[in-house]
């Protein structure tokens, strides 16, 4: 494993675009963390608001003693080209990263950083995250934020399978010593898929797995990557998923022509019903997100359209909103 957490420092990246009436409150939590970092660094993608001057004033009245520092990208380059220069002005040896309009609680580092000293599997955790809470654009708790393995065995699983590995992006910990193994966040191989990318290398480097307690309140709202980037996001997702699978099958990786071609050689049905369940997907996301935001009646129309399109995204997305009532999930996140 890498140095003791206890001995190490630790940096928080904050890639931003454009986000200043909701960077505050990510900051505001990572500075009331139980277990304080050495370091805030803001990694801006070229904003047009006010963002610098947000984060200027910030680190001068409340950052409470945390180094906040602010590093902008001379051109709009991309999320993975934020964090990539975010952690390379990073001097922390573990980096976490809070997404600008995401929020951490209170326990999130001291929680992990316990965890990880605490650590006695068969291999070194090479990235932690942790579950959370989704949350509306207001803040109120909406549903869970549950995903990917709990535990050695089931990463194990993962591997052996050929799976991807899923991780709230806010949640992840990992080593600054494996990110610069790796070369960092890909900036072109994977497009808008490119943290699923990293961490299924990180998972050959060593265990990838959630901490499975709520510690992150994950904004659903418009505007979001998840949502403008979401072809280009569910192809790359599609041809990763697919390399998984050769992977631990032993057969080399598909290059995007290959795949594309592969994908245009199809059928024509399975084209469509491919192309209907990736729309059934998009309108179900935008959908959600609208209702949760108080856009009930144009949330309604595009969760009628995903269900034209795909009827079982539908249906699983309600059976998981009944669980979630079950579970009473309405508290406001903080």
């Amino acid at each position: 494993m890498s140095a003791p957490p206890d001995q190490a420092s630790i940096s928080v990246v904050i890639p931003t675009f454009n986000d200043v009436g909701r960077i505050g409150d990510a900051l505001a939590s990572v500075v009331e963390q139980t277990l304080a970092p050495d370091e805030i660094v803001v990694a801006d993608d070229g904003s047009e608001d006010a963002t610098e001057q947000f984060v200027h004033d910030f680190a001068a009245t409340r950052a409470g003693g945390v180094v906040v520092r602010y590093v902008r990208l001379p051109s709009r380059s991309g999320d993975a080209a934020a964090r990539n220069a975010g952690i390379a002005a990073a001097s922390g040896e573990w980096i976490a990263i809070c997404d600008s309009d995401d929020v951490w609680a209170p326990t999130k580092l001291e929680r992990q950083i316990g965890f990880i000293e605490q650590w006695g599997g068969n291999r070194r955790i090479a990235l932690l995250g942790t579950h959370g809470y989704n949350m509306n654009d207001a803040k109120k708790v909406i549903s869970p934020a549950i995903m990917g393995p709990t535990s050695e065995e089931q990463y194990e699983a993962i591997r052996r399978r050929g799976g991807l590995f899923f991780v709230i992006h806010s949640s992840v910990l990992f080593s600054r010593a494996d990110w610069e193994a790796l070369g960092g966040y890909s900036t072109s191989e994977y497009g808008a898929a490119n943290e699923f990318d990293l961490f299924c290398r990180m998972a050959e480097r060593g265990v990838v797995m959630n901490l499975p307690e709520p510690l992150v309140y994950y904004r659903k709202r418009a505007g979001s990557m998840q949502l403008d980037l979401f072809w280009d996001r569910h192809q790359n997702t599609l041809r990763l998923t697919e390399n998984q699978r050769r992977r631990a099958a032993g057969q080399q990786p598909i290059s995007k022509d290959e795949f594309d071609a592969k994908l245009a050689a199809a059928p024509a049905w399975r084209r469509l019903k491919r192309r209907m369940q990736g729309w059934g997907i998009f309108y179900y996301r935008l959908g959600a997100t609208d209702m949760v935001n108080g856009r009930r009646l144009r949330g309604g129309m595009e969760l009628l359209l995903a269900s034209l399109m795909d009827a079982g995204r539908l249906r699983s997305g309600v059976r998981n909103a009944v669980r979630t009532r079950a579970a009473g999930a309405s508290k406001i996140a903080r």
